[in-house]
């Protein structure tokens, strides 16, 4: 990784740009919020609170967990355990591989 330090926050805005695409929404503050850039900001909150010292991957990792979740509804595949099973490894190859791209735009590198 190079010694970029704005890289991290430029990956944060980033995932949030993202998840500011949901169109699910979510009331809070008063106001109506896309879903999972809320989901992303509370991660983070717990993260904080719980492990006040983590890791920069542990946050990058946090705060991107559910990017663009809502593109690859549930309903897609069949209410059954296996189907489940499908849908979380389809989910996990898609976050793995956008917030990948992602942190490589920014500066990161693979490792």
């Amino acid at each position: 990784m190079s010694a970029d330090h704005g890289r991290f926050e430029r990956a944060i805005a980033r995932f949030d740009a993202a998840n500011a695409e949901d169109p699910n929404r979510e009331v809070a503050g008063g106001r109506e919020r896309p879903m999972e850039l809320l989901y992303a900001e509370r991660m983070t909150a717990m993260l904080a609170r719980y492990v006040p010292d983590a890791s920069e991957p542990l946050r990058l990792a946090a705060r991107c967990q559910h990017i663009q979740r809502w593109k690859i509804p549930r309903a897609e595949y069949p209410m059954t355990r296996v189907g489940y099973h499908q849908w979380r490894g389809r989910l996990r190859d898609f976050h793995a591989d956008l917030a990948a791209a992602i942190l490589r735009e920014v500066g990161y590198d693979d490792a």
